[in-house]
């Protein structure tokens, strides 16, 4: 009889060490401090259903992205990869309903809606937003692949040509869509696979 309870008890064991298993981006301290800054000023603004505060929140979110500057080894699962060799824009989710944007091609991202953020800024080529590195490692992922990622939050939006700061003085619309789905951009140095 105590045979037969074995295997079930290290079958338990084993799912129960999966359950208990963190979330991929749990896994590093300043990924998960930065998500859970964002969870801490978007909760209360959008269940306030206040403009005022909405908007505060979706500025104190794009500070909060300003201040985290380089990040290595953070967890991401690639959503999302347009373009070619050349002119590449990929998304990753980097936490729940939170995803990075880096790309080199600038016709992809300013398409569309965007384009808008783009017509009063320079017109000197923009820096690219994935290293010769990242994109040859980018060849080897599969789309859904949890990747390990290093780089530089908000490189692009900072030096001027990606300026999220626009996005105030929209509408609560815009403020609220935001800070539901908050997508960011980054220089991303390195992708590699996540252990």
């Amino acid at each position: 009889m105590i045979t037969g309870r074995r295997p079930f008890l290290l079958g338990s064991l084993a799912l129960g060490g999966c359950i208990f298993d963190r979330a991929y981006y749990q896994k590093n301290a300043q990924q998960k401090a930065f998500l859970d800054g964002l969870q801490a000023l978007a909760k209360p603004a959008l269940a306030s259903n206040n403009p005022l505060q909405i908007e505060e929140a979706a500025k104190q979110s794009l500070t909060l992205a300003s201040n985290v500057a380089a990040f290595a080894d953070w967890r991401g699962i690639l959503k999302v990869v347009d373009g070619n060799a050349q002119n590449v824009a990929v998304t990753l989710d980097i936490g729940p309903q939170v995803s990075l944007y880096a790309f080199n091609d600038w016709a992809l991202a300013m398409a569309g809606s965007v384009a808008d953020l783009f017509s009063a800024r320079s017109r000197q080529s923009a820096p690219p937003g994935l290293s010769d590195g990242a994109i040859a490692a980018l060849k080897t992922f599969r789309l859904g692949q949890t990747v390990s990622i290093s780089g530089r939050m908000g490189e692009i939006a900072g030096s001027g040509l990606f300026d999220l700061s626009r996005l105030f003085g929209k509408g609560d619309t815009d403020n609220r869509q935001f800070l539901l789905i908050p997508r960011f951009v980054a220089r991303l140095e390195t992708l590699a696979p996540a252990d």
